[in-house]
């Protein structure tokens, strides 16, 4: 599905759109003629890039600022644009981050954001726009997973590996529901990629020592991912052929003898200043006051009794 096929011009809503694959995804679909409606945190990103690919592919973008950590900003955002009559045909659920640091060591309030913006909002996009593609026949929804999909549960970074993982699963139920209706819809599960992603999660001293050819770039990622949803392949798409042969060796190992290898990593152990939880104070034990001593009572001393010796009488 591009843009020039059809009369009616095709737009694309991308959420994180300021950075990283979002940013990238941007710039590729600009490239292919489809108006783009981004969204994010930093509004100054987000209309500097809208700047830059207007002049460069004469497209519109749409610019809407939204944190999708509010539990009413998917509504919100399909609210807007409805008043401002842009229909949504490409769908790229791309905002994310990651939370490091031991479960215990993360405030609940970074665990639940977290849940927010990767896992529900994720779902309530797809929710609201896949019935509207599929009411026109049409429509191509990408949703950003992850390789740590196929992990197993981590020591550090608790959520990340379970939140892939459903949105893998939940991209997988939806492109059998939708197919029928001329919707797309793919998991795109991507490796390590060069982006400020690992900045924000504060290990990026760490991911350096990587060597190179575990990374991937932005670009490539996003142009397996459009290919696939374009021609109805998937619908879990892994990028590069070291994390495809990665990921096929992961399915054929036994989950407890994974999680055992996955429990010696410390790459995400250590948690964010901004994202720790309150310490629990320790209960101080109560100062003991000495006892005070009870005074020993005083056994009576026996008095002695004297016996007079009987007095002889005169007779």
């Amino acid at each position: 599905m591009t843009s020039s096929n059809k009369k009616t011009r095709f737009t694309a809503l991308i959420t994180g759109a300021s950075a990283g694959i979002g940013r990238d995804y941007a710039s590729y679909l600009a490239a292919r003629d489809y108006d783009l409606v981004l969204t994010a945190r930093r509004t100054d990103r987000l209309e500097a890039l809208a700047s830059e690919l207007t002049a460069a592919f004469g497209v519109k973008v749409t610019v809407l600022t939204a944190d999708l950590v509010a539990p009413e900003a998917p509504t919100a955002l399909a609210a807007t644009l409805k008043k401002k009559r842009i229909q949504i045909d490409y769908l790229v659920n791309n905002a994310g981050y990651s939370v490091p640091g031991l479960f215990e060591q993360a405030s609940w309030r970074a665990q639940s954001d977290m849940i927010q913006v990767m896992a529900t909002a994720v779902t309530e996009f797809c929710h609201i726009f896949a019935p509207q593609m599929a009411a026109r026949g049409h429509g191509r929804i990408v949703n950003v997973a992850s390789v740590a999909a196929f992990l197993p549960g981590t020591k550090g970074g608790t959520l990340y590996s379970p939140i892939k993982a459903f949105v893998m699963r939940l991209s997988q139920s939806l492109a059998l529901e939708y197919k029928e209706h001329g919707v797309h819809v793919i998991a795109l599960c991507p490796g390590f990629t060069w982006s400020e992603f690992h900045d924000v999660a504060g290990n990026r001293n760490a991911m350096n020592k990587l060597p190179n050819f575990v990374w991937l770039e932005g670009p490539r990622v996003v142009d397996d991912a459009h290919r696939a949803v374009e021609n109805g392949k998937g619908p879990v798409i892994v990028n590069g052929w070291i994390y495809r042969l990665l990921t096929s060796f992961l399915k054929i190992m036994p989950e407890n003898l994974m999680s055992k290898f996955s429990g010696r990593g410390t790459r995400n152990r250590v948690v964010k200043k901004s994202d720790q939880a309150p310490r629990a104070k320790t209960a101080q034990p109560a100062s003991k006051k000495p006892a005070a001593k009870k005074p020993v009572a005083k056994k009576p001393v026996a008095k002695k009794v004297v016996r007079k010796k009987p007095t002889a009488k005169n007779s």
